[in-house]
Formats: structure tokens, C-alpha cells, sequence
């Protein structure tokens, strides 16, 4: 019986906490709402007062109530557009509240190349003209979990060579990391990923990386720039004759900068730089060389010529030197194409792009230009 007295003492003192627990936490929610409702009917009277409206946004978001919040902060906005308090309030609510999204990108087509393999056709026999039939998918999520927002990234690649089936390849490799806010208009992203491919068939290499993303705007420009390092494992066959490396790391920075209005309302510049080191054992021939460091940019100048088509031009320019070899390549590649919007019954682009490409190396063995045509179907949903 004195055992039983005691878990009754217990329990009755548990359901006193937990009543005492609620009725405070309804108090404080009362209060709360009851300062949000004063604090409104005050912004009526003086809606340009900026004290008052940063007290009713700290009191919409202690109440659970971020859209009210982000109200108050687009009024001093208005009213002070250079006020960074505010806008460093307004960009963390409304990531808050960003709803989760899930964006997938297809593209299929045929590129038609005269040196798809890109040798020397003074020193090797090559097929000549081919044509690749390829397929590329990207789905890209964001969404929140663990009181963070996550972005996922997968990208697959399946390309199909009507001549030459070493050509064949396929690869699919995914990407993950949390968004880190380190200002308004400026985020981090680590991450790690990995991928596993395939050429001809069999087993390419298997890939892991890790590494840190930050985007942001200025001065009316998007921008990106990344640092990635990871390490790739080639399925190399040392029983056959072979050019393909064995194993070993990579580290690349890339980075991006977009400008719309570059000269027109409806024009825009990208330029993509790069530089690469790349410590991968190769054969002893020198055909397949894994020991490198590369750098050069891409850059293109695009035009909406209207609401159905716009035009692109550029070049990606490359330079590699080999570690261990007399060997430097010098790597240019023009292009210019011209995209159709939505011009098919869907949400389509119908992309022909035209393309040079020439390699100029140290060593003659390694020289080649070839010619290539694009025709590409995007889509996305």
C-alpha cells in the first residue's frame, strides 16, 4: 500500500508539471498573440515606422507566424531599401518558408563528330566521321530536413556510338550537402558525392569527391565558384593491352559568373574558368596519361532574339600540361547555336549547334581538328 501511495504521490505530481507546463506555454502563446495583435494595430497608425515594424516581425516570428514577419520586413524595405538588417531578416524568412521543390532536365539527341575519337589521323586509323546518340538526365531537390535546407543533385549519361563501341559509355553520380546562409544573397554548400561509370560495356571507374559551393548576386550578376576534390579507381584489365589510367585524386576550383544585359535588355554573358590537377597513375606508353594540370574557361554570349528562339556563340579554350612528358595541348573549341523555345506541344527546346574542335600538342602524335553537329531535345518537369 505504501508503494502504491507513492506512485499515486508521483503521478499526481507529474500531471501537476505538466498542467503548469501547458498553462504557461498558453500564457506565453496569449501573450504572444496579444503583443502581435497591438503591435499591428499600432503599424496601422505609423506603417513607416522602422523600430515598430522589427518589433512585430521578432513578435511574428516568436508566434510562430514567419509570413507576417516577412511582411514587416518588405515595409522597412520599401521605405529603406539599403537598410541590410532588414534584408538579412527578409532573406532568412522567406528561406524558411520556401516551399521544397524537385526540378528534373532531359536532354536526347545525336552529335555527329569526324574524329570522335580524336586521334592523329596522320599516325592512327580512325573510323572517321560518326554519330552519338546520347541522353543526359539532371534532377536537382531542395528541401528541409533537420532544421536545415538539403540539396540533392543526380546526374546520369548514356551515350551510344553507331561506329566505334569503345565509345559507349555511360555514367550516374549524385551529389549531397546542406545550404549555408552566410549572408543575403550569398550561401555554402559542402557536400560529397561519388559515381560509377561505364565504357564499352564494362566497368569504367567508381568515383567519391567532396567539397564546398558558394553562390551568390552582386551587382546585378549570379555567381558560383566551387572546390572539389575526390578520387577515382579505373576498372583497368592489366591483363590486356590497354590506354586507360589506373587510380589515383583530382582536385579542380571551377567557378561561374552570369551578366544579363550585357549590351541589350534581353542578352546575357556566362564565363565558366577552371583549373584542374589531376595525380592519376597511366600506362608507360603515354596514350593515356593521368598526371596533368589544365586550365582554361568557357564562355558564351547568348541573345533572345524573341520569345521562341534565341542565339548562342563562344569557344571553350583549354591548356594542359603533362607531368613527366615533353607534352603541353592547347585545346579550342568555337561553337555557335541557335535554340527553339517552346515551340513543340511541351515544355521543349529543340537545340543545333555547330562546333569546331582542334587540339594543337607539343607532340605531333597528339595533334587533331575535328568538326561536330549537335541536334538536341530538352525538356523539363
Amino acid at each position: 500500500m505504501k508503494v502504491r501511495g507513492k506512485f499515486g504521490a508521483l503521478a499526481q505530481a507529474f500531471l501537476l508539471a505538466v498542467s503548469v507546463t501547458a498553462l504557461s506555454a498558453g500564457m506565453a502563446h496569449a501573450q504572444q498573440a496579444g503583443d502581435l495583435d497591438a503591435l499591428g494595430q499600432s503599424i496601422l497608425d505609423n506603417p513607416q515606422d522602422v523600430d515598430l515594424n522589427f518589433r512585430y516581425a521578432a513578435a511574428a516570428e516568436a508566434a510562430g507566424k514567419p509570413r507576417l514577419a516577412l511582411v514587416a520586413y518588405e515595409r522597412i524595405l520599401i521605405n529603406d531599401p539599403s537598410n541590410e538588417t532588414a534584408r538579412r531578416g527578409y532573406e532568412r524568412v522567406r528561406r524558411l518558408i520556401e516551399p521544397s521543390y524537385t526540378v528534373t532536365r532531359l536532354e536526347v539527341g545525336a552529335r555527329f563528330d569526324t574524329n570522335a575519337e580524336n586521334l592523329n589521323e596522320d599516325f592512327f586509323f580512325t573510323e572517321g566521321d560518326s554519330t552519338t546518340y546520347f541522353g543526359r538526365l539532371m534532377i536537382a531537390d531542395e528541401r528541409q530536413a533537420l532544421g536545415t535546407r538539403w540539396r540533392t543533385i543526380v546526374n546520369a549519361i548514356v551515350e551510344d556510338n553507331d561506329t566505334v563501341e569503345v565509345l559507349d559509355y555511360a555514367f550516374i553520380g549524385a551529389q549531397i550537402g546542406p545550404l549555408l546562409y552566410l549572408g543575403p544573397h550569398l550561401a555554402a554548400i559542402p557536400s560529397i558525392g561519388g559515381g560509377a561509370s561505364m565504357l564499352d560495356g564494362d566497368a569504367y571507374f567508381n568515383e567519391v569527391n567532396f567539397g564546398v559551393t558558394l553562390e551568390g548576386r552582386a551587382a546585378g550578376m549570379s555567381y558560383w565558384l566551387r572546390a572539389r576534390h575526390g578520387y577515382r579507381d579505373y576498372q583497368t584489365d592489366l591483363s590486356t593491352f590497354t590506354f586507360v589510367v589506373e587510380d589515383g585524386a583530382y582536385t579542380e576550383l571551377q567557378a561561374g559568373l552570369t551578366k544579363p544585359q550585357l549590351i541589350f535588355e534581353r542578352d546575357t554573358l556566362v564565363v565558366q574558368p577552371f583549373v584542374r590537377w589531376s595525380d592519376m597513375d597511366g600506362d608507360s606508353f603515354g596514350y593515356a596519361p593521368g598526371k596533368f594540370e589544365e586550365y582554361g574557361a568557357e564562355i558564351a554570349y547568348n541573345f533572345q532574339a524573341g520569345d521562341h528562339i534565341e542565339f548562342s556563340v563562344g569557344a571553350l579554350v583549354r591548356e594542359r600540361e603533362f607531368d613527366g612528358l615533353e607534352r603541353t595541348d592547347s585545346y579550342l573549341s568555337p561553337q555557335a547555336s541557335v535554340t527553339l523555345q517552346r515551340v513543340l506541344p511541351c515544355d521543349c527546346d529543340v537545340r543545333l549547334q555547330y562546333r569546331t574542335r582542334e587540339n594543337d600538342s607539343s607532340d605531333d602524335l597528339f595533334d587533331y581538328d575535328a568538326e561536330q553537329v549537335t541536334l538536341s531535345l530538352t525538356t523539363r518537369f
